[in-house]
């Protein structure tokens, strides 16, 4: 994702979830500087983005002691080698595929180094919600005695996994989803710093579509001006969107017409549509579905859809449709997860 990478946020004023900037504004301009960071929300809303901007602002050249500029200068040689991965001082570690005791044995030794370069070691740790219990405790140690030139920025989107013990040591930042406004305010910033027009309906139907995720938009503009799509017809139909609606698709489940369902995700599966929008567009239908069982009126849903599934059957298909979600990430082949999982509710009858 080229455009993602080149327009993600540099500096405060670029977050565009206000309540996150102005704490982060708040905070970063007190004499009391946290220790460690949680920074916990869905998908693509940023939290990456902020972490360096937060590792930017305690390294930068340019704000020398007490002051109340928060804002990183970004042309130090500090900030240019944090927004260019290589600052010796800020080291970014993914949890999900370092999630053991010996690395984080690893960081208590190095951590006790002064900074190479910079004022601080900060150490962004992304997914951090993945780390095994024996990682967790040796973490513990380090936060609650942790050197004064040590900072940690905790990544996460399953704050609840992680222990109360970690959590309480943290200045916690809840990343929400992005409105529709944010995200289309985001997509302008993009287009105008590529020099691009683009319909304001089809930069409308991608903020809705990327159901608040910064980055998921990013990607849909990007495959946009790629593909020259000019019309919100051609955005839908180049992402699935048009190929079966998500309620034609439940009725099609409630039916158990395994041939037809198989035939229908062959079809998008072969025309390279993301099945996982398909799958969101489903999630979001179980959803209003299940509130209008409970007399949450929910404007939109059709009549043919209320009362088609039980209270119960909506609760287990969108753990089923969920975990899905979660397994197309890594899938060799991005239709089995689908495939599997709707034969088996199909075979088990509902």
């Amino acid at each position: 994702m080229v455009l993602y990478r080149k327009y993600r946020p540099q500096k405060l004023a670029d977050l565009d979830i206000e309540e996150v900037r102005q704490k982060l504004e708040k905070t970063l301009s007190s004499p009391y500087l946290p220790h460690a960071y949680l920074f916990a929300g869905p998908k693509g809303t940023g939290k990456t983005s902020a972490a360096r901007i937060v590792a930017k602002i305690l390294n930068c050249e340019k704000i020398k002691g007490k002051t109340t500029q928060v804002e990183p200068c970004n042309r130090c040689d500090s900030c240019l080698s944090i927004t260019g991965g290589r600052h010796f001082d800020v080291l970014e570690i993914d949890a999900a595929s370092n999630r053991g005791i010996e690395e984080i044995r690893d960081l208590r030794e190095k951590i006790k180094l002064v900074p190479v370069s910079g004022k601080f070691k900060v150490y962004i740790i992304d997914e951090v919600h993945m780390l095994t219990t024996e990682a967790f405790n040796a973490l513990l140690k380090t936060l609650e005695e942790p050197p004064k030139h040590a900072v940690f920025v905790l990544a996460t989107t399953e704050a609840e996994r992680m222990p109360e013990t970690i959590k309480s040591r943290c200045v916690t930042f809840s990343f929400r989803k992005a409105a529709v406004n944010e995200i289309t305010n985001s997509l302008k910033r993009v287009t105008a710093g590529e020099g691009v027009k683009i319909d304001a309906d089809i930069i409308n139907e991608i903020a809705v579509m990327a159901e608040g995720s910064f980055r998921d938009a990013t990607k849909m503009l990007e495959q946009v001006l790629s593909e020259k799509i000019d019309s919100r017809e051609k955005l839908r139909a180049a992402l699935g969107r048009d190929s079966v609606s998500a309620g034609s698709f439940l009725k099609l489940l409630k039916d158990k017409q395994i041939k037809v369902i198989l035939q229908t995700i062959v079809t998008m599966a072969g025309q390279g549509i993301d099945l996982r929008f398909f799958v969101t567009d489903i999630l979001n239908l179980l959803h209003s579905m299940l509130l209008d069982r409970y007399g949450l009126e929910q404007a939109g849903l059709s009549a043919n859809l209320k009362g088609l599934y039980t209270s119960r059957e909506i609760s287990e298909l969108i753990g089923v449709f969920s975990q899905v979600f979660q397994e197309l990430k890594f899938a060799s082949r991005p239709e089995l997860p689908l495939e599997t999982a709707l034969v088996a509710w199909c075979e088990k009858g509902g």
